[in-house]
């Protein structure tokens, strides 16, 4: 026997398993999930409340009677930070680091609550049917990261919207070591908090300063978040990230209004993913489809594209107007089919993702030589913003910015591991202008820099006022903290050794919103969940893969619990 493997057997002697087989924690799991994704918890960025949405409060006390009836305390304050203690269990006069493990409540913008998840029992890797969406092509061919679900009960929405496994998955998870430790009493752990906080979705801090002052004043040492994707990953560094903002105000379209028109709107659906997966699983925006085909059909006075609107659900999704311009309807209709085949060519290669092109009625399509159809009313004029250049503008910056040297990689598709990106994701328009939003994301902070300098001098190139450019910072990568504190990942290894499995280290590619936790000198990793696409209508996991994540977390609270210290200095037995 190898010294890998002896090391092994021995941290595998020193844990207990719960009474439970893996099919009764399964069970207890997946009741927990569907609970709990029941419950709309969106959080609302253009809210000011604290939590930001009214779903994630009941969320909060939905959790309070949960860990009521198992007999623990649990405490909310006034911001609906839920805090469940479960006290420690060891020998008189010995004691072990206290330990918070914490998720976040809400889930992204465009989440569906469904009253219950969908099964595909004993999945053997072929294509998996999500009922509401037969776009979709998820097999284990297709997207070779998921073989490693093969032979389980995958749970999954009915495809339309994403269903909130990020972190209600963590958030299941959380529950269902509750339940194990309830029911087996002689499993030691030293004392743990088991945190639920709102809004990290949205990045809003104003919770979690106060909840990170509270964890220090309980004296909590150490802290994980469950908040990972991928099964067993264990993660210490996260991107530095900020957003920017480009506006484009409405001004007169300077069009020739002699001939005839017609408007044409389309539905583009992309390949709507999570930044952290995008390369994975074929990102692609609508932003970036649409100015790659204005690209392709180059700068023409028949087209002019005059209206767009992302998904506020889906946000790789948008709708786009096009005016057409012409002597006669031949006109039109040459320039219409130029159009739709330069959509197409671009949406094509990614149907099998889920991409698509739909038009959309608007009524009467044929405008006189003064904008108007005939019989409509002033809505269908050229006379509103839909006789405005701030669109055209827009996919002139985007065309632009997808030409420029001076980052790479640049799309987030394009990016994996270690590199950054930068992502026009969504387009938001009101009666002022058209606001083009980008995420900027890097874990070398001169890297972000540069991603942020990069789009200041595409504005400036465009001839873009820089009052019209705004960037802000969100987060910063919590990796350099984090180095002085190894013992969260040897511990999260040593729970992995004694489940027979190898660890899996990786960086987090979004965020997990710890600085306020680092700040006050409470060291916090991230472990992952276990599951497919998150924030999108693909999301999976499995029943199986709930138990063996509980086990993880079983083990993990044994392995700290044996860091025990006894007397005051502290010293380890």
């Amino acid at each position: 026997m190898d010294a890998h493997s002896i090391l092994q057997a021995i941290i595998m002697s020193q844990t207990r398993t719960p009474h439970e087989d893996s099919e009764v924690l399964a069970r207890w799991g997946t009741d927990n999930l569907t609970r709990v994704i029941a419950i709309d918890s969106q959080s609302d960025e253009n809210s000011e409340t604290i939590p930001s949405s009214r779903g994630q409060r009941d969320l909060s006390d939905h959790l309070r009677a949960f860990f009521h009836a198992l007999g623990y305390d649990a405490e909310q304050d006034d911001n609906a930070n839920l805090m469940v203690t479960i006290p420690a269990n060891l020998p008189a006069g010995t004691t072990a680091p206290a330990i918070a493990m914490m998720v976040h409540m809400d889930t992204s913008e465009g989440t569906l609550a469904v009253p219950s998840l969908q099964t595909t029992a004993a999945w053997d890797g072929s294509r998996i049917r999500y009922p509401d969406n037969d776009r979709l092509q998820i097999s284990a061919k297709n997207y070779p990261q998921t073989a490693c679900f093969e032979g389980d009960d995958l749970l999954h929405g009915p495809g339309r919207y994403p269903v909130g496994l990020d972190d209600k998955l963590g958030m299941a998870e959380l529950m269902t070591l509750a339940q194990v430790l309830q029911q087996n009493p002689d499993i030691p752990h030293g004392t743990l908090l088991l945190v639920f906080r709102p809004d990290e979705e949205i990045s809003r801090m104003e919770a979690v300063d106060s909840l990170a002052d509270e964890l220090a004043r309980r004296g909590i040492q150490y802290g994980y978040t469950i908040d990972g994707i991928e099964p067993f990953e264990i993660n210490t560094e996260n991107f530095n990230a900020s957003r920017g903002r480009v506006s484009f105000a409405h001004t007169p379209l300077a069009i020739d209004r002699n001939g005839v028109r017609r408007r044409l709107r389309f539905r583009i659906g992309g390949v709507n993913t999570h930044g952290a997966t995008a390369k994975a699983e074929g990102h692609r925006n609508a932003t970036v489809m649409w100015a790659r085909a204005l690209d392709g059909l180059g700068d023409r006075d028949d087209i002019w594209p005059v209206g767009f609107v992302s998904d506020p659900r889906l946000e790789c999704n948008a709708e786009i107007t096009f005016l057409l311009c012409g002597d006669s309807p031949g006109a039109l209709d040459a320039a219409e089919r130029d159009l739709v085949s330069a959509l197409t060519a671009e949406i094509e290669p990614h149907k099998w993702k889920g991409a698509y092109l739909e038009p959309v009625r608007v009524g009467s399509t044929e405008l006189d030589e003064r904008g108007n159809a005939e019989g409509a009313d002033k809505t269908d004029s050229l006379d509103g913003i839909d006789h405005s250049d701030a669109v055209l503008k827009l996919g002139r910056h985007l065309r632009r910015f997808l030409s420029s040297p001076g980052v790479e990689p640049l799309l987030a598709e394009d990016s994996e591991g270690f590199q950054g990106y930068s992502n026009p994701y969504a387009v938001v328009a009101d009666d002022r202008a058209a606001v083009l939003h980008y995420r900027l994301r890097d874990f070398d902070p001169q890297g972000l820099a540069g991603r942020e300098e990069h789009l200041r001098q595409l504005c400036r190139d465009g001839g873009i006022d820089q009052s019209a450019l705004q960037v802000d910072r969100q987060y910063t990568n919590m990796g350099p903290k984090l180095a002085a504190y190894p013992e969260l990942v040897m511990w999260a290894e040593e729970a992995l050794r004694a489940m027979g499995r190898d660890p899996v280290r990786r960086p987090i590619r979004g965020g997990t919103g710890v600085d306020p936790f680092l700040e006050r000198d409470i060291p916090v990793a991230n472990l992952g969940t276990g599951y497919f696409a998150p924030e999108s209508e693909k999301e999976f996991t499995s029943r199986q893969n709930i138990a063996r994540h509980t086990l993880w977390l079983t083990h993990l609270v044994q392995v700290i619990a044996s860091k025990r210290s006894t007397g005051r200095d502290g010293r380890r037995l």
